[in-house]
């Protein structure tokens, strides 16, 4: 075993005696885990769980993390950090308790926590509940966690799968923790399939969504705020943590006013990412809020909601870009407006 790159590249590391209990990752995984990681390495603080030879840290210690802690509880493992770390600098730390106490006696945030438990225990749900209780993952980031490919973990209460990776007999699996609440923000004249899709996609990486249907002065509106709320939540049913309001002001406000930190926003095509790119940077500017754009031009990339209120003024209405449940909806509403309002 020897470090990959960096400061200590061909370092040798001294491995394990023979035992299943003390598995170290292999060189091909960590080093498909650090070419996930990249640059980022550099000035991040990195937990290194289930230690045992300490290969992982040291190895982000070479590429310039500025704090690594080490986790075990093995009297084998502890001989061998110790071993292992003579010569290293960098700022780092042994801890000998359990992985539990260790965590909920780490200080501040940390950007790579790394867990590589004995393959026979499942102990990824405690880490997880842990890390989240107590805030110790910077935004941004990861939760790593390596397990025998016999064994399908499911994904821990509050975090997503971002990445999964397969090392020869190990897989690894990347997991972000869930943000709080996001906004989906738009005219939703009307709301239609695509905009679903977007909520879905939101909902995969936040625990709550809001749709905020806004009003833009440089369109004409077919429906009012209040109906285009009315076919949002006919068109969001079944979906659980959405809600719908309206926002007559700037976008920026509503959500500082609520303590909304991200705004989610679909693309289709070029034009619209260039679009959406001077949106999220006018709310960052003007607001301090953060755009994830997702890319919607897939299945749904074709529906449009100026095409369908072309349509539904010629008297027609294409039920397939709709959710179901809209469809009545709109139709009841359609029937109710003048021709002024058309």
């Amino acid at each position: 075993m020897r470090i990959i790159t960096g400061k200590y590249r061909g370092r040798k590391i001294i491995p394990p005696e023979g035992s299943d209990e003390i598995r170290p990752t292999s060189d091909m995984a960590r080093e498909g885990i650090f070419n996930v990681l990249q640059c980022y390495v550099d000035g991040c603080r990195f937990i290194d769980l289930f230690a045992g030879s300490g290969a992982m840290g040291i190895e982000a210690l070479s590429r310039g993390a500025s704090e690594v802690l080490f986790c075990d509880t093995g009297r084998q493992s502890m001989q061998l950090l110790k071993k292992n770390l003579q010569g290293i600098d960098g700022k780092h730390e042994i801890t000998s308790r359990d992985f539990r106490d260790a965590l909920r006696s780490a200080k501040g945030k940390w950007d790579y926590i790394f867990c590589d438990p004995p393959y026979k225990c499942d102990y990824i749900a405690d880490v997880a509940a842990i890390v989240k209780d107590r805030g110790l993952l910077e935004d941004g980031g990861l939760l790593i966690y390596e397990h025998d490919n016999d064994f399908r973990p499911g994904v821990p209460d509050g975090f997503t799968l971002e990445k999964s990776r397969r090392y020869g007999r190990a897989t690894v699996e990347f997991y972000a923790e869930k943000k709080n609440v996001c906004a989906i923000t738009g005219s939703f004249d009307p709301f239609t399939k695509g905009h679903r899709y977007v909520v879905e996609k939101a909902l995969s990486q936040f625990d709550k969504a809001v749709v905020v249907v806004a009003v833009n002065p440089d369109k004409k509106r077919l429906f009012t705020l209040e109906e285009s709320v009315e076919i949002a939540r006919a068109s969001l049913k079944g979906l659980d943590n959405v809600k719908v309001d309206i926002c007559e002001g700037m976008v920026a406000d509503y959500c500082n006013d609520r303590g909304i930190k991200t705004i989610v926003r679909g693309y289709r095509n070029a034009k619209d990412f260039e679009y959406e790119q001077a949106m999220s940077a006018y709310n960052f500017e003007h607001g301090g809020v953060v755009t994830m754009l997702v890319d919607a031009h897939g299945e749904t990339g074709k529906i449009s909601a100026t095409r369908i209120r072309e349509a539904l003024r010629e008297g027609s209405l294409i039920a397939e870009d709709l959710c179901d449940e809209a469809v009545p909806v709109i139709k009841e509403i359609m029937k109710n407006k003048s021709e002024e309002e058309i």
